[in-house]
C-alpha cells in the first residue's frame, strides 16, 4: 500500500479536486470548474457529459482511473447515532434497519443505509447509521461509468474531513462557494452534522464568516443543550477547512467573531511547502481511508 499511488476525487460545489498521494505523501493536485447545467451543490445533472469532462480532467493530470477514492456531498445524507439492546449478530441487520425507519426522516426503500457498530454501553449496542437517497450514488457512478473510471471507496464529505482533522474532539467546519457544514466530533464519532448548501449568491469574506459564526453558534448552542451534563470544552478547538481558509486573513476574521480557537487542520500526511491544505483536507481525509 505503501508504494502505490492513491487518487481521490472530491465533489463539493460546482468543482472537482483531485489530489494523488502515494501513501501518507502528497504528490499531486488539481481542481476544475464545471458548468452548473451539469454539477451543482455537489449533485451531478448530466451524467454522460460530465464524464466526458471527468476523464479529460484525469487524463490532464495523468492520473489512474483505477480504485479511486471519492467523496459524495453530504448534504441529502442523514446520520444517527442508534441504541440497540445487544442481539445476535444475524439478527443485527433487521434491528438497525428498522431503528433506521423509526428515527431516520428518509425513506429507506429510496436510500443506501450503511452502518457500523461503535460501542456497547448499559447492555446497548451503540450503532452509527448512514442513510443516503439513490440519486446522489447512482448518479456518482452513472458518471464513473462515462468516463470509464473504476471507484474504489466513497465516503461523504463530512466523514472525510473528521478523518483529516484527526482529533479525538473537536470542532470541524467546511465553507465552500455552495455549502456550509459543521460538525461536532466526540470521542472521535462526528456526533453532530449540520450540512447546508447555500445559495448561488457569492458573499464578500466579512458576510460569508458571519454567516459561518451563526451557524457555528447555533450548533454549539443546540449541542450543549442536549448535552447538558457535558458541554462542549469553551477551548474546543474549531478546526478551519475549504478554500477560504487557506487565506490567513479570512482565519483572523473567523476567530474575531467567535469566542473558540481556530486552527488549519494538520493531517498525519506528508506535504510539499504551499500546498493548500484547507482546500484539500476532504482530499486528505479520503487518502487517509484507503491507507
Amino acid at each position: 500500500m505503501f508504494g502505490k499511488k492513491i487518487v481521490t476525487l472530491d465533489f463539493d460545489g460546482r468543482d472537482i479536486r483531485l489530489l494523488i498521494t502515494r501513501g501518507r505523501k502528497v504528490l499531486r493536485w488539481g481542481s476544475a470548474s464545471v458548468p452548473p447545467e451539469l454539477m451543482h451543490q455537489g449533485l451531478i445533472k448530466e451524467t454522460k457529459r460530465m464524464g466526458a469532462g471527468l476523464a479529460r480532467f484525469m487524463a490532464t493530470h495523468k492520473a489512474s482511473k483505477r480504485r479511486v477514492v471519492t467523496s459524495v456531498t453530504g448534504h441529502r445524507a442523514v446520520l444517527r447515532l442508534l441504541s440497540l439492546p445487544e442481539i445476535s449478530a444475524n439478527l443485527l441487520e433487521n434491528a438497525v434497519r428498522r431503528k433506521a425507519k423509526q428515527e431516520m426522516p428518509l425513506p429507506l426503500e429510496e436510500t443506501y443505509l450503511s452502518w457500523q457498530v461503535v460501542g456497547r454501553e448499559n447492555k446497548h449496542l451503540q450503532v452509527y447509521a448512514l442513510a443516503i437517497p439513490h440519486l446522489v450514488i447512482d448518479r456518482q457512478l452513472e458518471t464513473f461509468r462515462a468516463a470509464k473510471i473504476k471507484p474504489g471507496v466513497m465516503d461523504i464529505k463530512p466523514l472525510a474531513l473528521v478523518r483529516a482533522v484527526h482529533k479525538r474532539d473537536a470542532i470541524v467546519v467546511n465553507l465552500e462557494e455552495q455549502s456550509l457544514v459543521v460538525i461536532i466530533v466526540e470521542d472521535g464519532i462526528p456526533v453532530v452534522i449540520r450540512s447546508m448548501p447555500q445559495g448561488s449568491e457569492k458573499l464578500d469574506p466579512k458576510a460569508a464568516m458571519e454567516r459561518l459564526s451563526l451557524e457555528l453558534t447555533r450548533t454549539t448552542q443546540f449541542y450543549n443543550e442536549s448535552h447538558r451534563d457535558h458541554p462542549l470544552d469553551p477551548q474546543t478547538v474549531v478546526y478551519v477547512t475549504g478554500a477560504p481558509f487557506d487565506n490567513p486573513e479570512t482565519r483572523e476574521m473567523l476567530a474575531s467573531m467567535t469566542s473558540f480557537p481556530i486552527e488549519v487542520p494538520k493531517p498525519p500526511m506528508r506535504w510539499p511547502k504551499g500546498f493548500p491544505v484547507a482546500t484539500y483536507c476532504a482530499n486528505m481525509g479520503l487518502a487517509l481511508k484507503k491507507v
